[in-house]
């Protein structure tokens, strides 16, 4: 049934970014008495080839998400699509209805949140589909400025240290310092990082590309930026504070991660990193020091430092950039790669939580280089004589040297490892694509003398 609230007609500016909230659903069955109804939501648009999944809920005809998703669009026009799937007992996908939300229907600034029927592809037509319902929340982030405001004169924008009162130092880097800043009205704390207006163009115009990346990203893993005050000495970047330091001290600290622990961090960077690719964004330089934590339990991780982040759309990536141990071998090579170097880096990252050392190593940056470009590492004993078989198929699948086979951030988050080490058969038939090429990559491994 859908709502009987009919949203406001006014188009969203150029440029903007529109949030797309899949609530929850109704009423969702299959035809198939032998299949569970685990559902799930693909969210795609006119717009752009931006797509999103949501994760998949068991065993409900009743299902709630209540995922965020951004699209980015230029012009006031087209469609946001949300297709409601399950899977069949040979796990195939199944399309249990669609909406498609027109745009221009929405108000900017003011979030309409609607229910609309599933229409089905065997459905009557002029006919509503009666196997259920969808329930969404669109909306942009800034509302226009009332037509009645217009002449009045805009008020000029308000100095950083009229808005905020400086503190401590939380850190220092080649050309910024970080401090931590309280909002004089709120009280609320944030992180500010100031990078003077001397350094180099080069430096500046990175800093202009980690902005514009950062402004696209909003996702509870990934480090917030509020807002920017672009003064005439000082950039300053607002962001979110956390203050539970680096994922590196952390691991200098405990020395190894138990595989619950560390398979609850990995998931959280994986799905911070699946958000970023399936928003064009290749971050390049994940590592420890660019993971914070948060939480009572320092068990919230934040990815943060996007300065070698690149918006790569569909396009293949040439630079070369990131720190020589979690470095990818494509990349020392100088071929053309793609996001899949950030799964890399997620590959080393696991290696390292799970035994305390980095899966290559040597006594110079070459000797490095020379192992990961032959993929060369194992899981010595006594360091992984405890850990399971499915922590290392889980790292065995992803630090291969053809990365094309590499799995994608969404095909690691299926892995029976992050799924508190449990394997059952439903998962293994889901896994195909993760686990098919596994003999391909052992023989791979004998054949070099492994």
């Amino acid at each position: 049934m859908r709502s009987s609230a009919k949203p406001k007609s006014k188009g969203a500016g150029d440029g903007e970014t529109l949030f797309v909230t899949v609530m929850s659903a109704k009423n969702i069955t299959t035809d198939d008495k032998a299949t569970k109804c685990d559902s799930f939501c693909r969210v795609s648009s006119t717009f752009n080839t931006q797509r999103f999944k949501t994760k998949v809920v068991k065993k409900t005809g009743n299902p709630t998400w209540d995922e965020e998703f951004s699209f980015f669009i230029a012009q006031p026009t087209g469609h946001i699509f949300c297709k409601v799937l399950t899977k069949d007992r040979w796990g195939r996908e199944v399309s249990l209805g669609q909406v498609a939300v027109p745009v221009k229907q929405l108000e900017n600034g003011q979030p309409v949140e609607f229910s609309y029927d599933l229409e089905t592809e065997n459905k009557k037509k002029g006919k509503a589909s009666e196997k259920g319902e969808v329930r969404l929340k669109l909306h942009f982030p800034v509302p226009k400025k009332d037509v009645s405001q217009s002449s009045s004169a805009p008020q000029k924008k308000k100095r950083i240290v009229e808005v905020y009162t400086f503190g401590e130092e939380l850190g220092r880097g080649g050309f910024s310092i970080v401090k931590k800043g309280v909002h004089k009205e709120s009280g609320e704390a944030f992180a500010i990082k100031i990078i003077e207006k001397t350094a180099g163009e080069e430096e500046l115009q990175l800093l202009q590309r980690e902005i514009d990346i950062m402004k696209k990203l909003k996702h509870k893993n990934i480090i917030s930026l509020e807002e920017v005050f672009d003064e005439p000495d000082c950039i300053y970047l607002v962001m979110e504070l956390v203050t539970g330091g680096e994922l590196f001290d952390q691991i200098v600290s405990r020395g190894t991660y138990g595989e619950r622990d560390a398979a609850n961090i990995v998931q959280q960077i994986l799905c911070a990193v699946e958000y970023m690719h399936n928003n064009g964004i290749a971050h390049r330089d994940l590592k420890p020091e660019n993971l914070l934590v948060s939480g009572p339990n320092n068990d919230i991780i934040k990815v943060t430092d996007f300065g070698l982040s690149k918006d790569f759309g569909q396009a293949t990536l040439k630079t070369s950039c990131g720190t020589p141990d979690y470095v990818a071998p494509e990349v020392l090579k100088g071929m053309p790669y793609d996001n899949s170097v950030d799964i890399w880096s997620i590959g080393v990252i696991t290696y390292i939580l799970l035994c305390g050392f980095p899966p290559f190593y040597g006594n110079s940056d070459q000797q490095i280089f020379e192992k990961i470009m032959k993929a060369d590492y194992d899981f010595p004993s006594p360091d992984w004589d405890d850990i399971s078989d499915e922590a290392k198929e889980f790292i065995g699948a992803i630090l291969v040297l053809d990365f094309s086979t590499r799995p994608s951030a969404s095909d690691c988050l299926l892995a029976p490892w992050l799924d508190n080490k449990g394997v059952n058969q439903r998962q293994l038939r889901n896994l195909d694509s993760f686990r098919g090429g596994m003999t391909k990559i052992n023989d791979q491994r004998k054949g070099n003398g492994r």
